[in-house]
């Protein structure tokens, strides 16, 4: 085994005060039948230090997808290789972070690899790769994958943080399934779907907990939004939107299918970690 299991009874036991009164042997069997699918805390792998901190045994590490928050910090040390790569370019992020609130212009760093020229320009292998909150704004999931491993050293670990689309802004949208996977890999898809683009700008509700649930939305301003959505995907090359929603046993199960049809890399250890509003994979290849 590569990485912690998915598993730890004290881990378990400690997090979730309704399971203190059970024994070992009924933690694992409520793990078993409940914990995963529920998205409970169950690992030693818990928060987005805990995971990273698995890479110490790495010496070269690409975080994708870094903005203004490269986590990866920590880390660097002068016998260790740490690269950053992005969308767009240093200048444009500092250009993008200076325009949003919240955002800090500043912490953006220096940007190996510019993704907008695709994946054919990282001549290194990698011992590892970092995403976090990426996976689910990739148009075509199976080439994400397989990008993915072509930049891995043999045995190398690709590492990210996914939101849990029950308890974020994606609540009522619908988890994706592997007719969707299919369907924009056989598409070829470079870009979001409009349907993606209708959901993430009509259809997704902040406040989730106290909404009503917009697709029984009839209004004229639920019409007006979608006008102003379609309006956005066609006049725009890309829009930054997420394309796949996800819950950790839904996602485990998806990669699997994948994985059976023939359309992602074989993995040697693969742990999923449920950790509240998001949850975290471990790929080894």
């Amino acid at each position: 085994m590569v990485f912690p299991p998915e598993f730890d009874l004290s881990t378990y036991r400690s997090f979730h005060g309704d399971l203190l009164g059970h024994d070992d042997a009924q933690l694992i069997s409520h793990w078993e039948s409940f914990g995963l699918v529920e998205g409970r805390t169950a690992s030693t792998v818990h928060d987005r230090i805990s995971l990273l901190n698995l890479l110490r045994s790495c010496q070269s590490i690409l975080e994708i997808g870094v903005f203004d928050s490269p986590t990866l910090e920590f880390l660097r040390d002068d016998a260790r290789t740490i690269h950053y790569a992005d969308w767009l370019d240093k200048e444009s992020l500092v250009l993008r972070a200076a325009s949003i609130p919240g955002r800090n212009p500043d912490t953006v760093p220096n940007i190996e690899y510019v993704l907008s020229g695709g994946y054919a320009q990282i001549t290194t292998r990698y011992d590892a790769i970092v995403s976090h909150h990426c996976v689910e704004h990739q148009p075509n999931l199976v080439q994400h994958f397989t990008d993915i491993r072509s930049k891995l050293s043999s045995g190398g670990w690709y590492l990210f943080s996914v939101p849990d689309k029950r308890r974020c802004f994606d609540h009522f949208i619908p988890e994706s399934t592997i007719v969707d996977v299919v369907e924009a890999f056989y598409s070829q898809r470079q870009k979001p779907s409009l349907k993606s683009v209708l959901e993430h700008r009509c259809l997704t509700r902040h406040d989730y907990e106290a909404s009503d649930d917009p697709y029984i939305d009839s209004s004229p301003q639920m019409r007006a939004s979608m006008d102003l959505a379609w309006d956005e995907y066609s006049r725009q090359d890309y829009v930054d939107v997420h394309c796949w929603q996800f819950t950790p046993h839904g996602f485990k199960r998806l990669y699997n299918q994948m994985l059976g049809l023939g359309l992602v890399p074989a993995y040697s250890d693969f742990c999923v970690y449920c950790a509240g509003s998001e949850f975290y994979v471990a790929l080894a290849f």
